[in-house]
């Protein structure tokens, strides 16, 4: 035997050895995924191109380094005898490409050779903490101080006085949830949840409300929501009345709304077309209403 059949012998005893060592429930493609998984090839050549990487995870390389700085702490995972865990900044982009793509959990467990479970729970993880570290952050509870800025700031902007805010609800599509019925059927013939928000003058989200019924219109939606109660209890921190221009009497801030919407003391919505088109005033009304409420229309709520 000369030396090269001996090298080739200790290198397939070597291979042998550690294939042993894995943990048997570990499968093949999974155990090169350092070496072949998405995280470790693509990932690395995207930093270098930060147009790509914009399209791929929908977020500039800056917006990924700052989140993944926010919740490292609450992703990072222990190294035991076992098995090494997978890094906070994998977990972050598996959660990303699920997020931006919708693609399924064994799609995404193929492309970064991870086990489809083990996505669902990185998604899972990922989302919670990127909520529990952003939220107060990028979508605080508005201060009567905030409310008072967005009156200030909405009135010379857009020309809408004692505006609180644009209100509005779109679908969500979504499997079934489990035990259901048909509470989350839509008249499109599929399953879809509520999504409703409430956006400032700078197209700035204020509050959202998930989860409401496919069944129920936007205005009951609103109403049995954490935002719609707390306005009709009037624990909305909504600043003081104040007289109109060119008025004297106090008048209620507002939010805006479409015809979805029941017409109360804090919320207006347009008149009837057969009203608005038989007076000056009302057209005039509708016209500035629409105009203000397309601050939430314009932001993609759609997905």
């Amino acid at each position: 035997m000369d030396q090269s059949d001996v090298v080739e012998e200790t290198l397939l005893l070597a291979a042998l050895i550690q294939d042993e060592q894995q943990p048997r429930y570990v499968t093949a493609y999974k155990r090169r995924r350092e070496e072949e998984g998405e995280f470790h090839t693509l990932y690395q050549q995207l930093r270098q191109h930060e147009e790509r990487f914009y399209i791929y995870f929908r977020m500039t390389i800056e917006c990924f380094d700052e989140i993944l700085y926010l919740i490292k702490g609450d992703i990072q995972k222990e190294y035991t005898n076992y098995r090494k865990p997978i890094e906070p900044a994998e977990c972050l982009a598996v959660a990303l490409r699920y997020l931006a793509t919708g693609d399924s959990y064994s799609t995404i467990g193929h492309s970064f050779r991870i086990g489809f479970s083990s996505v669902s729970i990185i998604v899972e993880e990922v989302c919670n903490a990127i909520w529990k570290r952003l939220q107060p952050i990028c979508l605080p509870e508005p201060t009567w101080e905030i409310r008072e800025r967005t009156i200030s700031s909405f009135q010379d902007v857009w020309r809408f006085p004692n505006y609180l805010g644009s209100i509005y609800g779109t679908r969500v599509a979504v499997k079934c949830p489990d035990k259901t019925g048909s509470a989350y059927f839509s008249y499109l013939h599929k399953f879809s949840i509520n999504l409703m928000a409430i956006v400032d003058h700078n197209y700035t989200f204020l509050f959202i409300d998930v989860g409401g019924y496919e069944k129920n219109s936007d205005g009951g939606v609103f109403e049995a929501s954490a935002m719609g109660q707390k306005l009709l209890n009037g624990t909305l921190n909504t600043p003081r009345d104040r007289p109109l221009p060119e008025q004297n009497e106090p008048t209620p801030g507002v939010l805006i709304g479409d015809e979805a919407f029941p017409l109360g003391p804090n919320l207006l919505r347009p008149f009837p077309y057969r009203q608005s088109r038989h007076g000056k005033n009302k057209h005039v009304y509708n016209k500035r209403l629409c105009r203000a409420r397309r601050v939430v229309e314009k932001i993609p709520l759609v997905f």
